[in-house]
């Protein structure tokens, strides 16, 4: 996976749906898109016209909205390969703004292009809204384990970081150390950077994790695995190295993790 360019890992995506013919694949890696730098903390579409869609090449990037009182809350992670801010014909397109969490080089391809393929190739467009549906899914699986305590809840997030980062042919701990930061963590699972810290330590002292100036790695993927309840399937990754599955087994702790706080830290508190 590593010597895939991001194009040839967006069409292995899109396979997934089972959509594409040899022509269809044909004519996606035909694309030359023109590549250009953002800058991290940029919005990606700033000065680019409408329409169209953006290939991540190297970087992170994250769909983003701002709240009423100044909070910001991260609505999608995008890693090398994802397209984003693809919504031909939406009558209302997802909402936020496409934002770098680190320098990206970012591939356009305009709107003229995109019309131009799905016209010749429907099954393209079919691909790109299962795309899109796959994108929708992962933020149901978010919702979902808002419901569940803190540390099951970003036990759970650093798996899907890990499996996407890795699927991309991206190591987990420059993933953390690019983009993926504590304060993103914490906007993705609306919790207070100082709780996110003490979650991301007490993971480390059950040996589920380990830190390196704030960034995150897993020593042994099984027990985070399991202690998260983490299933990939919901991600439509192609890559099955990236579909690791739950282990239940005497090995493999379940219980929580050990913690030092006071027992309402692992309620399911909104960000504070």
């Amino acid at each position: 996976m590593q010597s895939m360019t991001p194009l040839t890992w967006l069409v292995r995506r899109l396979d997934e749906a089972a959509l594409l013919g040899e022509a269809e694949r044909r004519a996606l890696l035909a694309l030359a898109p023109q590549e250009r730098l953002v800058p991290a903390r940029a919005d990606i579409r700033d000065g680019q016209k409408a329409g169209g869609a953006h290939l991540i090449v190297h970087g992170v990037a994250c769909r983003t909205a701002m709240l009423s009182d100044g909070t910001r809350r991260i609505l999608a992670l995008y890693f090398p390969g994802d397209l984003c801010t693809w919504d031909r014909g939406a009558a209302d397109p997802l909402p936020g703004a496409i934002e770098t969490l680190s320098p990206c080089i970012v591939a356009d391809i305009p709107s003229g292009t995109i019309d131009s393929l799905i016209r010749s190739h429907p099954g393209i467009e079919r691909a790109l809204w299962w795309l899109t549906l796959v994108e929708l899914g992962i933020g149901q699986q978010w919702l979902i384990n808002a419901g569940r305590e803190a540390e099951r809840r970003i036990a759970h997030l650093i798996c899907e970081v890990w499996a996407r980062s890795q699927a991309a042919g991206r190591d987990l701990e420059e993933c953390f150390a690019s983009g993926v930061r504590q304060a993103v963590i914490a906007d993705i699972a609306a919790l207070s950077t100082v709780h996110v810290s003490r979650v991301l330590h007490a993971l480390q002292a059950a040996r589920l994790i380990t830190l390196n100036r704030g960034a995150a790695a897993i020593p042994q993927p099984a027990p985070l695995i399991a202690f998260a309840g983490f299933d990939p399937g919901y991600l439509h990754l192609p890559d099955h190295a990236a579909r690791a599955k739950p282990e239940h087994s005497a090995g493999i702790r379940r219980d929580p993790v050990p913690w030092t706080g006071s027992s309402m830290d692992f309620g399911h508190e909104s960000r504070t």
